[in-house]
């Protein structure tokens, strides 16, 4: 069996398809192959691909999809971090809400108190009044 140890697993092709691309499809191997961290469990080589896409841990038995070589993504991993600040945005604007909400159910604006307004009548005192007690 002849040596690959320039050429790797890209040694079965020979000398057909070019150099460049036998470089790309070895690089691409090597990525799938080396070890992956599960996102459920955070187990370290635990991750192994299913199908081109599909992802699974076979410790904790999550199965997620990915790229078709690699778990996670550059394009994926952006996407997350825009996800996240969405997430991160809308709920500081709900906190916000909800404290703005508890203020105003503990302090309530005080109500100006309305005094009772007594009638003035330009009546005369009863004839007995300021005389005692009657016995």
């Amino acid at each position: 069996m002849a040596r690959t140890k320039k050429v790797g697993s890209t040694g079965r092709f020979g000398p057909r398809y070019g150099a460049k691309l036998r470089r790309r499809v070895l690089e691409i191997e090597r990525k799938r192959a080396e070890p992956h961290r599960c996102p459920s469990c955070a187990t370290r080589g635990s991750v192994r691909r299913r199908a081109a896409g599909l992802w699974e841990c076979r410790k904790c038995g999550l199965v997620f999809a990915g790229g078709a070589y690699v778990p996670f993504t550059d394009a994926g991993k952006a996407a997350r971090r825009a996800i996240a600040q969405r997430v991160s945005d809308s709920l500081l604007a709900l906190r916000e809400a909800e404290e703005r909400e508890a203020e105003a159910k503990v302090a309530p604006t005080p109500e100006i108190e309305t005094i009772p307004e007594v009638e003035v009548t330009d009546k005369a005192q009863p004839e007995d009044a300021g005389q005692g007690p009657e016995n």
